[in-house]
């Protein structure tokens, strides 16, 4: 392994750096993933719009950062790690395959909703909350 400094030694495992370093990681260990890895989302609003067009990476980040980095149905806040993308109208539906028709939800909210439209997934989160209550 080759330093940064350009030869070949290897770094020293009592260097107070590295002492650090490993301390800071066990502290980590049993961290919620936002502990370890700050959420992506800026506090700054942006004034990105929404995009048109082919699903692309590059379509999915503009309408990801249009978005505020917040999931379009809960508003939680989104990392790439649980970030989905969703048809708002189901394409066996009649929904078209475009980027006008998709939005970012959460990963787990994504999964709850299924094949269902926004109206209809709304709709059912509302009569499992007046249920629950």
């Amino acid at each position: 392994m080759e330093a940064i400094s350009g030869t070949n030694e290897k770094p020293n495992p009592q260097s107070p750096a590295i002492t650090t370093a490993r301390q800071d990681d066990v502290e980590l260990l049993g961290q919620p993933p936002t502990a370890i890895q700050p959420p992506v989302r800026s506090d700054q609003e942006t004034d990105v719009g929404k995009p048109t067009g082919k699903i692309n990476v590059k379509n999915v980040m503009q309408l990801l950062e249009h978005q505020g980095y917040q999931c379009a149905l809960t508003g939680r806040v989104l990392t790439p790690e649980i970030a989905s993308l969703d048809h708002i109208v189901p394409v066996r539906d009649g929904g078209e395959h475009v980027i006008e028709n998709t939005q970012v939800l959460h990963r787990d909210i994504n999964r709850a909703k299924s094949i269902l439209s926004n109206a209809d997934f709304i709709q059912m989160c509302r009569e499992v909350a007046a249920f629950a209550m």
